[in-house]
């Protein structure tokens, strides 16, 4: 361990998977993507097991309307608008003095920055637009990278009656759990996303409105994908042949597990048809710069 004190900061989980454990998530290295109400969750209970390597990535700065959900921000952090990835790094550090993080203020889109996520151990999307999906997709079939993408959604009627609360965990392993196989990046809304507020606007699509969003409902989500990855990268626990999909409805208080499809033809998880394993050999779906 890094310094004298760590062994008894961690020691209660270490009763749980020993020394050898601990020093495995000092050692890992995850990304996370998205730094807003669920990131920033991810980032907090990641640093408190231990986790000894961060890359954050995240545009945004915080605004006074991120406060009531974004773990470890102020009122002085959105009247000064600090960026959401330099709060996290402020979390992380507190939790874990030792952890080396990278923040990345920029979007996982590019190339040049989705290409810094390449050698990490696991991978937390927690970003909401298809064009994060679609290259965090991308990552973890053609570089082998382990990863979850998370989500919360709350939806209402017409009339304002709440119709759905929902959160969403949903594991991707490479040649597994492909976000293109179950349909869940939407082809015409990365056109959308490509398109500038002027222009969506011309073509009547108008400008999206910020969803709803609740830090407890976020939580929940976080903290199952966090237990997921600790008992996974452990080794504490064997991941079952058939992957699912985890998505609990907070309404009916029900969980429901979901077997993804797979497309034997995918062109992004496929062995023959895809991009699975090809490492550097294939370009990412990601823009230039």
């Amino acid at each position: 361990m890094p310094d004298g004190s760590s062994e008894e900061i961690f020691d209660r989980q270490i009763r749980l998977f020993g020394q050898l454990g601990q020093k495995r998530l000092q050692e890992c290295r995850v990304g996370i993507v998205g730094l807003g109400g669920i990131g920033s969750i991810l980032a907090e209970y990641l640093a408190r097991i231990g986790v000894g390597h961060f890359i954050l990535v995240d545009p945004d700065v915080v605004e006074l309307s991120n406060v009531s959900r974004l773990v470890g921000s102020s009122i002085s952090d959105a009247t000064t608008k600090v960026p959401k990835v330099e709060v996290a790094k402020r979390v992380i550090l507190q939790g874990n003095p030792s952890a080396a993080i990278r923040p990345i203020q920029d979007d996982f889109a590019k190339e040049s920055v989705a290409r810094q996520l390449t050698g990490v151990d696991y991978l937390f999307l927690a970003a909401d637009s298809m064009r994060a999906r679609l290259v965090f997709n991308a990552l973890v079939h053609q570089y082998l990278i382990p990863g979850v993408q998370l989500g919360s959604k709350i939806r209402s009627s017409s009339q304002g009656i709440v119709i759905d609360v929902m959160s969403a965990n949903r594991a991707v392993r490479p040649g597994y759990g492909c976000l293109w196989c179950n349909q869940l990046i939407d082809s015409t809304a990365l056109a959308r996303e490509a398109k500038t507020d002027a222009e969506r606007k011309a073509q009547a699509y108008g400008v999206d409105e910020p969803n709803p969003s609740v830090i407890a409902l976020n939580a929940i989500s976080a903290a199952h994908a966090v237990n997921d990855f600790l008992l996974d990268f452990l080794g504490i626990r064997v991941e079952p042949e058939a992957l699912t999909y985890e998505e609990f409805d907070l309404l009916k208080r029900t969980r429901r597990l979901v077997h993804p499809r797979k497309d034997a033809i995918c062109t992004e998880c496929s062995v023959e048809h895809g991009r699975y394993a090809r490492g550097d050999s294939a370009s990412l779906p990601s823009l230039e710069g």
